[in-house]
């Protein structure tokens, strides 16, 4: 078959050396050489063939180009967004504070309002008292008081009067309750002695009584009884006692020995949990250590993830497409498709990275000031030293007299109104010649040139603009490598190896360029300083500018790394200590809460001592109640056993002594009753006095305040120019407290009001930055999408290349099958037996007439399958064994081979009978031999997929270029 190879052409424009315009129609031109001569040379726009990979590869690159800058735009629309949100937030804060200023402020003013109103009410109150200020009124008032002094002395007399006599009512109260509580105690007296003489008369009649000796008698026997078993017990409670103490001092040992383990205990926590603490703040010394490292990495990382880089990813294909620019007759004739491609990877792959810092510092481009050069050039001195290095070149360094040229560079520019897309060379001699330096053409400065920003610039302006400059000069940008040269420090024509040490320094300028058009366009200056250029050393100063460069952050993280592995280490090693620290205080801890138990359960044993002590004195107290009681047993024993005559004698005592205490009880209840009368007379009286005195004090009360208000007015109106002026004073001091209070209310009112147009403007700059981010997410939504497409469209051609090849081994593999398909059924058809359509034949072409061959097996002309027969693959009739039967052995075969009838077979399954038949030597059916045509079957898939692909080819405008 014939391979198709399918080639795109595409035209591929080269930029001008060292110029990179964007959005820009004007012709770039190219910097001078250092020969003096100012001479350009114009881009010329070649039309190159290119396949439909690098088309679509340049088409995913260009994707990611616009995706990486609108991420950036989504990015920067992102910051603002969120600064506009600060802003509003900023500005409602201020508007919600000033807020409460104004209505502390209105309070202020309402206090001061109300009072100038009360301040007016008492004027006026005092200006209608002058009016009332007569001689007349005010004798009169004079009149009154005296007149209400004498009612208050009268009322004061009359309620000094009813006090008297409460005072002395209440002695008389006093006096007839102390009579009622002696009536009560001697009715007391009289009831108790009562009680006894009944008890002694009871006591004489139960002695009279026959029935109650033997009753006497069995008590005294009890009492005696309980007499003697009362000193058993005593007897018992003292044993106890003894018991008792003995098991006290027991417990008392016990308890001192548990507070002993107690105390050691607590003295070993005491310990431990010292070293515990000892080892927590080692922990937490080294905690802060291993902190203050990593934070020192991460902020180290931060920097160096900010940090802009440029890396060349090939070293060896960079110094090729170098040296191959130089080589040969006409610079740039060696160079090869594998360099330019090289180099515009180089410079797709190094993009600027934006700085939010930066883009909130603006800058004068024509005055810039010496800190913002020094910043510049050792922004760019870094970038062109991660060249070198990796290159292996010597570094550049910036000094205090290569920020002067860059300095006096381009204030050159500036005072020659430069307006042309070219150096300002008669600008760079002077400069050059002013530090010191060879002059006389442009020996120091690389340029770039671009249109992309606004006149207005940031600092993150200058930087993209050097930043581009540099990537593009070093990846040969213009179709050269002059720049390059005179960045890295070689001498023109010279091996990349061969760079030198320079001083360097980067500046920049902005003028209107006057070509076809009118249009401002922004210039980034490179100075590098050999240092055989050097002719007058007093006039320019190489003394080092320091700063901090990309290697200086890596040396200082290398560092910082293992200040934090050493930091971990020893974290890792207090950890250690102090978990142990706090297992030994957990140990501790636990045997002081079994020592503390112990003591527990030691205290919780009970005093015996003090109960036993208490049933002792019980029973000693039940023993000595008990003989009293068994003295009086006995003695009414023997009075109960007495003579009869005796008894009734004491009976009749005793009824006596009974009838005298009634009559004295009933005299007594008398004079109790008499008293209790009088004492709720004496109480009713002193109530009525009581009143009396209350009415008369109220009544001095009333009096004083009358006089009061006597005095009051007649001071009024003895006063009342005085009263007037104060009053008229009051109401100044209020009406001046007041205006300050109210232009402080519209002062903060206007406060108010200037805010709220603060926040409504900051509102509005919220809608705005939402809309533009909004705006720039949906750009960078159709870039992603853009950029998918283009990864698709790639893909895709990479997959019909993997396709095609697939086809194309596919294709072989199937012609080597044919071919060897074809040699065996030659083969077959030569040995013997042989399958011819659905024909048999034998080795000499001739029909078996009873075989027929259908669905792949051999039918006899009874229809059934010839046994023990197949049909291999190449078509032979063969045996069991695989051998091609012919007109010689065919007989025996089917003689060996006769068809027989496989025996019925039955199976369980599952508790189920199933019956098969089982046919040998039959197989399943065979595949149908292939058929005439499929080659051009499949030439014909081939070709519908290739075709199924037409539409991702058309693409990239794929044309047929030419077959082999």
């Amino acid at each position: 078959m014939k391979k198709k190879v399918l080639t795109t052409t595409i035209a591929t424009g080269l930029m001008a050396a060292g110029v990179l315009t964007t959005q820009n129609p004007a012709s770039a031109k190219a910097d001078t050489v250092p020969t003096g001569d100012n001479t350009t040379s114009t881009n010329e726009v070649a039309t190159q063939e290119s396949d439909a990979k690098t088309i679509a590869q340049d088409n995913v690159n260009t994707a990611q180009t616009n995706l990486d800058k609108s991420k950036a735009d989504t990015q920067n629309a992102s910051d603002s967004l969120q600064q506009a949100k600060v802003n509003e937030t900023t500005a409602q804060k201020a508007v919600d504070e000033q807020t409460g200023k104004v209505s502390d402020a209105q309070n202020n003013v309402d206090k001061a309002q109300a009072d100038v109103t009360t301040a007016q009410n008492g004027l006026t109150a005092a200006q209608e008292n002058a009016k009332n200020a007569t001689e007349t009124n005010i004798q009169a008032a004079k009149d009154n008081v005296a007149t209400q002094e004498q009612n208050v002395a009268t009322a004061q007399d009359q309620a000094k009067q009813a006090n008297d006599g409460v005072a002395e009512q209440t002695n008389k109260v006093t006096d007839a309750q102390k009579a009622v509580n002696d009536a009560q105690k001697d009715t007391s007296a009289a009831q108790n002695n009562v009680n006894v003489a009944q008890k002694t008369v009871d006591d004489a009649k139960a002695a009279m009584d026959p029935a109650n000796v033997q009753a006497t008698v069995d008590a005294a026997n009890k009492a005696e009884a309980q007499v003697n078993q009362d000193k058993q017990n005593v007897a018992t409670a003292q044993n106890n006692l003894d018991n008792a103490k003995a098991a006290d001092v027991t417990r008392q040992t016990n308890i001192d020995n548990a507070q002993k383990a107690v105390n050691t205990a607590q003295a070993n926590v005491d310990f431990s949990t010292k070293q515990a603490q000892e080892m927590k703040d080692q922990f937490n010394k080294y905690q802060g250590i291993k902190d203050a490292a990593q934070k020192e990495v991460d902020g180290l990382n931060d920097k160096l993830s900010n940090v802009n880089t440029i890396t060349i990813s090939d070293v060896e294909a960079y110094k090729k497409a170098f040296n191959d620019w130089y080589t040969g007759s006409k610079r740039g004739e060696n160079w090869t498709e594998e360099d330019k491609n090289f180099l515009n990877d180089f410079m797709n792959s190094n993009t600027y990275k934006g700085n939010a810092a930066d883009k909130n510092i603006t800058v004068d481009i024509n005055h810039l000031t010496a800190d913002q050069i020094k910043e510049l050039s050792l922004f760019s001195a870094d970038l062109l030293n991660q060249v070198r290095n990796q290159l292996g070149l010597p570094k550049v360094i910036v000094t205090e007299g290569s920020l002067k040229l860059a300095k006096d560079v381009t204030d050159n520019y500036v005072s020659d109104n430069w307006d042309k897309f070219d150096h300002d060379v008669d600008g760079i001699s002077r400069a050059a010649a002013e530090n010191g330096l060879l002059s006389g053409g442009n020996f120091y400065e690389d340029a770039i040139f671009s249109s992309d920003f606004s006149e207005a610039s940031t600092m993150d302006d200058l930087k993209s603009i050097l930043y581009t400059g540099i990537v593009t000069m070093i990846g040969g940008s213009g179709d050269e490598m002059l720049h390059a040269a005179g960045l890295l420090g070689v001498d023109f024509g010279d091996d990349i190896s061969t760079g030198k040490e320079q001083y360097f320094s980067a500046g920049t300028s902005m003028f209107p360029i006057k070509e076809d058009q009118m249009w401002i366009t922004k210039m980034g200056h490179f100075f590098n300083v050999s240092k055989d250029y050097i002719r007058d050393s007093a006039k320019f100063s190489t003394t080092e500018v320091s700063g901090t460069s990309t290697e200086d952050l890596v040396t200082q993280l290398n560092t910082a790394k293992a200040k934090l592995a050493s930091a971990t280490d020893a974290l890792n090693k207090a950890k250690d200590a102090d978990t142990q620290a706090q297992q030994i205080l957990a140990k501790n801890k636990v045997e002081l809460t079994t020592a503390q138990d112990n003591l527990t359960k030691a205290q919780n044993v009970p005093v015996q001592t003090e109960i036993a002590q208490k049933a002792l004195t019980d029973v000693q107290n039940k023993l000595a109640a008990d003989t009293k009681i068994n003295e009086e047993a006995q003695a009414k024993k023997e009075a109960a056993l007495g003579d009869e005559a005796a008894k009734q004698k004491v009976l009749d005592q005793a009824n006596a002594n009974l009838a005298t205490a009634q009559k004295a009880l009933t005299d007594a209840q008398a004079k109790q009753k008499a008293a209790e009368n009088n004492l709720s007379a004496e109480k009713a009286k002193l109530a009525s006095l009581q009143q009396v005195s209350n009415e008369k004090t109220q009544d001095v009360k009333a009096a004083q305040v009358a006089l009061d208000d006597a005095k009051n007015k007649l001071a009024a109106l003895e006063n009342a120019p005085l009263l007037v002026k104060a009053a008229e004073d009051k109401l100044a001091a209020a009406q001046k407290a007041l205006d300050p209070v109210e232009n402080v209310l519209v002062s903060e009112k206007a406060k108010l009001s200037a805010l709220k147009q603060d926040l409504a403007d900051a509102q509005a700059d919220v809608t705005i930055a939402q809309k533009n981010y909004d705006e720039k997410l949906a750009i960078q939504t159709k870039a992603q999408t853009d950029l998918d497409n283009a990864k698709k469209v790639l893909q895709a051609i990479y997959d019909r290349e993997a396709l095609e090849a697939q086809i194309a081994a596919q294709e072989k593999a199937r012609e080597e099958a044919e071919k060897k398909a074809a040699e065996e059924k030659a083969q077959a058809e030569k040995n013997g037996y042989h399958v011819d359509g659905n024909k048999v034949v034998d080795e000499n072409g001739n029909q078996v007439s009873n075989w027929t061959v259908k669905n792949g097996q051999i039918i006899d002309n009874k229809g059934k399958v010839v046994s023990g027969l197949t049909i291999n693959k190449a078509g032979a009739v063969v045996n069991k064994t695989g051998q091609q039967i012919n007109s010689k052995n065919v007989v025996d075969n089917l003689q060996a081979n006769k068809r027989t009838q496989a025996p019925v077979v039955q199976s369980k399954v599952a508790g189920k009978t199933y019956v098969s038949t089982v046919v040998v030597p039959e197989k399943a059916k065979a595949n149908a031999l292939p058929q005439t045509g499929e080659k051009e079957s499949k030439t014909t898939l081939v070709g519908a997929i290739l075709v199924g692909l037409g539409s991702l080819v058309g693409l990239f405008g794929l044309g047929r270029k030419k077959e082999y």
